[in-house]
């Protein structure tokens, strides 16, 4: 599938689960409703991050497609083998137009989807502990500060974040794109 459409549909579809908010009662369904959101929502935006700050750098995509996450290589060999199904959404980049961006604009590139997950479940997080009491908002807090453990752990060693560091150093282009 060609990029934009792809990410429109990821982004619009994060926006209808912001507004569906509304109509989830108080309660313990709307932890439920939060933890649902969550997991979703640092799902939907990552794709939609590596693609408007790549844009801005002036990197063009190729497509957006179902393919099996690169973490995997960062788990312990019996875990690799469920992790490497997980399909993940992810963009490919186009290979001249990486050529020409700079090596900030690659680095930001990578790095936008990590840090736009993590801040969405942090997001989520903070709005639902505002809204809500605790006792709603630990569920969302749990999985804020697991997805933040798990960025901090796996990401620099096989994911994104490791993709960015080696833009900065300017080392050979990681693979495949975001």
């Amino acid at each position: 599938m060609k990029p934009f459409p792809g990410v429109a549909a990821e982004a619009v579809a994060l926006s209808v689960m912001l507004a569906s908010a509304r109509a989830v009662p108080a309660g313990s369904s709307f932890a439920v409703y939060l933890v649902v959101m969550q997991l979703l929502s640092t799902y939907l935006i990552h794709c939609p991050a590596h693609y408007l700050l790549g844009t801005f750098a002036g990197i063009r995509f190729r497509d957006i497609r179902f393919r099996r996450t690169s973490l995997a290589r960062a788990f312990p060999m019996k875990a690799r083998r469920f992790v490497g199904l997980l399909p993940t959404l992810t963009l490919s980049t186009e290979k001249p137009s990486m050529a020409r961006a700079s090596r900030r604009g690659i680095a930001a590139m990578y790095a936008a989807g990590a840090v736009a997950s993590m801040g969405s479940a942090l997001l989520i997080a903070v709005a639902a502990t505002l809204a809500e009491p605790v006792l709603y908002s630990a569920p969302a807090w749990a999985i804020a500060l697991g997805y933040l453990l798990f960025d901090i752990v796996f990401s620099p060693r096989s994911g994104d974040l490791m993709r960015s560091k080696k833009a900065l150093k300017g080392l050979s282009h990681p693979i495949h794109g975001p």
